[in-house]
């Protein structure tokens, strides 16, 4: 139209456009040369941000337009003009609406159909599903890239969730294993009372009774399937079904995490999200004399039951009427479930009174629950002790194969109870107490209550055995086999290192974890590392923190 007004729209199907995204100064190409009649609704671009971010997003973009060459301005004899250079120079105005759909996609999970839905919702525009669906169960399957949203936090330790199934139920497996053992006498994960292997016995006694208000929260008499099976692949027959509260993944649903994955990624390298890093046991037997487990690079693989002793990682299955709560179902933000302890009331709530797995800062370092005896609370630290610069030492268990022998500071027991004993700060040093460690001898297929157990008889639980004489008292010792968090912790084996146990194999071995969680004897001669075991007063109260990994109770007299 005339210049002065400028007033005439010009048709939309002459318009062309080109958009770019702005990366360090430079121009990276989304689209170029797209007309107004190729877009879809009159969007121009769509972009997404990755699900759960917290912290501001800023993006830059340019977007070109211009008219085609079909435009006709005039006639030659009103103007003279280059209609080339015109074209090129030419600017307008364009409105531009940037709009999201963030509150659409922010589903609150409050139950086993919230978390499916969310799930389906997250899997919405993925080539690669986050899960597999196979007889009405939604297995979850990829790697931990991919999987970041199915942590909960439930009585002191952190849970996956794996598996949703028709009745509302979800099955969850510990993020990291809790203890290492052997599988038990044979294969059989439980055939009846005089046939129940260890690991049986230690889910569903030891560790059991670690589970705030469990008969509220999950499935007590949950149906596991123990089938013998020599392919992971192939779903097991539900020939051998156990009821239990607590039980274990077995081959298939392991091989389900993983499931229209490839199978090994870098280094040879399983990429499941539920690869540790460790050897952990799975539940059933792969045959008459060999049971599965999963290696430290994430392959499921057998041995017989008493030759290893990997890692627990337990599995409980949700009630489907439980509401999880709280959280975004990260890591470092998991879940919360209706039911479980409530949070520490700062400085009246006492350390006593909370629950195994929950995190500690000690004097700047970072422990766990292991239990409450006799009102004490015990702990057992996250990472091995280190020199003054921080780097991580190794010495000599002690003089013999019992602890408690060492005469200097080569030995571990004297160098804890003496050096390290005293580099405490006099504000810590005070929260401790004498502590009983038990100092059982445990031979090759021997039941882990033998560590604290006068017998190991089936019939005997551990928290109710006859406790055996053989005992040391002190302010610092080790890990007990077969207790609550002694066992590789969090950092995967390639940066992990062999660490002594507390008791003896025999008059000249003592157990130690393996850097895999492959738990074996070794000779006295050896030095490895040490992750002290303290004892604090009844007395201690928490001053702040949640109990979280990132978050831990800070704690004082």
């Amino acid at each position: 139209d005339a210049d002065a007004t400028r007033t005439e729209r010009l048709r939309d199907d002459l318009l062309r456009f080109r958009l770019v995204e702005v990366i360090n100064g430079g121009e990276e190409e989304l689209f170029s040369n797209r007309g107004y009649n190729d877009l879809t609704n009159a969007r121009i671009w769509v972009d997404t941000i990755p699900r759960n971010t917290t912290s501001e997003v800023v993006r830059t973009y340019r977007l070109y337009m211009w008219v085609t060459d079909n435009i006709s301005i005039g006639n030659t004899s009103d103007a003279d003009y280059d209609t080339e250079t015109w074209n090129n120079e030419v600017y307008a105005s364009i409105k531009v609406n940037v709009t999201g759909d963030l509150n659409a996609k922010e589903i609150t999970v409050e139950n086993s159909s919230d978390f499916k839905n969310l799930l389906i919702s997250n899997n919405a525009n993925l080539v690669d599903k986050q899960y597999v669906e196979e007889d009405g169960i939604i297995y979850l399957s990829g790697t931990n890239q991919e999987i970041d949203f199915n942590y909960v936090w439930y009585s002191g330790k952190l849970w996956r969730i794996t598996a949703i199934y028709p009745d509302g139920t979800m099955k969850m497996i510990t993020d990291d294993d809790i203890t290492a053992i052997n599988f038990g006498s044979n294969v059989n994960f439980y055939t009846d009372e005089n046939d129940k292997s260890y690991i049986y016995q230690w889910l569903n006694e030891d560790f059991l009774s670690t589970l705030y208000n469990y008969e509220n929260i999950i499935v007590t008499d949950a149906s596991w399937n123990a089938t013998e099976t020599s392919d992971e692949s192939i779903k097991p027959t539900e020939t051998t079904m156990v009821t239990a509260p607590v039980g274990l993944l077995n081959s298939y649903e392991f091989y389900k995490s993983y499931e229209d994955f490839i199978p090994y990624g870098n280094d040879n390298i399983n990429p499941s999200y539920l690869n540790l890093g460790y050897y952990w046991w799975l539940l059933n037997s792969f045959s008459s004399s060999r049971v599965w487990y999963v290696n430290f690079i994430g392959v499921a693989v057998n041995n017989y039951p008493v030759s290893v002793r990997p890692g627990v990682r337990p599995s409980i299955k949700l009630q489907a009427g439980i509401t999880i709560n709280g959280g975004n179902g990260t890591s470092s933000d998991p879940y919360t479930i209706s039911g479980d302890k409530d949070m520490a009331i700062v400085n009246t709530t006492l350390l006593n009174t909370r629950t195994s797995g929950e995190y500690v800062n000690f004097d700047g370092e970072l422990y766990r629950i292991v239990g409450i005896e006799n009102n004490t609370t015990k702990l057992n630290k996250m990472d091995y002790v280190g020199d003054e610069s921080g780097v991580v030492i190794s010495k000599s268990f002690s003089s013999s194969a019992t602890y408690g022998n060492g005469t200097s500071d080569i030995y571990w027991d004297y160098y804890l109870n003496n050096t390290w004993y005293n580099s405490i700060s006099e504000t810590y040093k005070n929260m401790l107490v004498e502590g009983t460690y038990y100092l059982g001898t445990i031979g090759d297929d021997a039941s882990y209550k033998v560590s604290i157990c006068a017998t190991a008889s089936d019939t005997v639980t551990t928290t109710d055995c006859e406790k055996t004489s053989n005992i040391w008292t002190g302010y610092v010792g080790l890990p007990r086999y077969g207790e609550m968090f002694a066992s590789q912790q969090g950092n995967g084996s390639y940066l992990s290192e062999n660490m002594w146990l507390i008791n003896s194999y025999s008059s000249s071995d003592v157990w130690y974890a393996h850097s895999t969680e492959f738990t074996m004897q070794r000779n006295l001669s050896n030095t490895l590392m040490a992750r002290p075991s303290i004892n604090l007063s009844s007395a201690v109260r928490i001053t702040g923190g949640t109990g979280l990994k990132n978050d831990p109770f800070e704690i004082s007299l």
